[in-house]
């Protein structure tokens, strides 16, 4: 009885009602894991984008699908067709890998899921995993998980081009960081001036306004910005 309730509900054939039961169920989970997205990002905040995406892709991609699973049946294998159709429709998401927050393409991840589950028939499937994957998220917000820790930064400290910063900072890092690690130098202002960038954990006990006095002292107060270094939100400059 279990086993026939999750069978899939699409023929060789598809007939209209199975197609809008399919392609609405795909509108009303991508519908409802927008939903779930503007919750998780509602303190941080979001592309305004994403969650018109997260509707429209399963939809698309459910149609594309059970289009696709159709053809393959008179071909050799129609396992292949639909492999083939499922990684066009992740090549076509290519362009948000540059997001900055990777719970973006996630999410992108999981509205492609569900609109193939769909695609395939397997409406009750897709039901399942939008539940499991909607109680993981709100438990993930709920506790925090997600939460960048802030001793975590970055450190960018501007000196000008005569100043020999070799091990210049060493010991302010040595003193105020948990671990410290120089990342890359930048000459910037046409060669007169270089960009030291750091990754740091800062101690616990650190005050934040007193780190960045320290550095001033030894950069003849130029320029230094201290950022959370997983959304580069600048705290002091």
């Amino acid at each position: 009885m279990i086993q026939t309730a999750f069978d899939t509900i699409l023929d060789t054939d598809l007939e209209i009602g199975t197609t809008l039961i399919c392609l609405g169920l795909s509108l009303l989970y991508g519908l409802i894991l927008a939903v779930i997205y503007k919750y998780f990002k509602r303190s941080s905040g979001y592309s305004t984008d994403i969650p018109m995406s997260l509707i429209v892709l399963p939809v698309a991609i459910a149609g594309i699908v059970m289009v696709s699973r159709v053809i393959g049946l008179n071909s050799t294998s129609d396992r292949t067709t639909i492999a083939f159709s499922f990684a066009g429709v992740l090549a076509l998401t290519r362009f948000r890998s540059t997001q900055h927050d990777i719970s973006d393409l996630a999410f992108l991840s999981m509205t492609i899921i569900l609109g193939f589950i769909n695609g395939l028939g397997y409406i009750l499937y897709a039901a399942l995993v939008l539940v499991i994957m909607a109680i993981a998220i709100i438990i993930i917000t709920v506790t925090k998980f997600n939460a960048p820790s802030i001793k975590e930064m970055t450190l960018k400290i501007i000196v000008p081009e005569q100043l020999n910063f070799d091990n210049l900072f060493d010991d302010i890092l040595t003193a105020s960081c948990k671990a410290y690690n120089l990342k890359s130098i930048r000459a910037t202002e046409f060669g007169t001036m270089f960009e030291l960038n750091y990754v740091i954990t800062l101690k616990n006990d650190v005050n934040q306004h007193e780190f960045i006095d320290k550095i001033r002292e030894r950069n003849g107060n130029l320029n230094v910005t201290l950022s959370i270094r997983r959304f580069n939100t600048q705290i002091i400059q």
